[in-house]
């Protein structure tokens, strides 16, 4: 499966969570970070997302958020 996190549509970054499933040629929505973020770096650790950094729009951010998809 292929997680993506954030991006950028144009005019606002974006806080939405979604997977690519290739065995299925399907995307699903999984939910919002809590802060929007575009170039985040993104890293599963243990089976946790981690989304780091990034810029919202207006500044760069030095924050992280965690995402376990097993528990959505």
């Amino acid at each position: 499966k292929l997680f993506v996190v954030g991006g950028f549509d144009g005019s606002h970054a974006l806080r939405c969570v979604e997977v690519y499933d290739p065995a299925k040629n399907e995307w699903r929505m999984l939910g919002s970070m809590t802060s929007a973020r575009s170039n985040a770096g993104l890293a599963m650790l243990n089976g946790v997302l981690c989304a780091v950094g990034g810029f919202d729009g207006n500044e760069f951010l030095n924050t992280m958020e965690v995402y376990d998809p097993e528990n959505n």
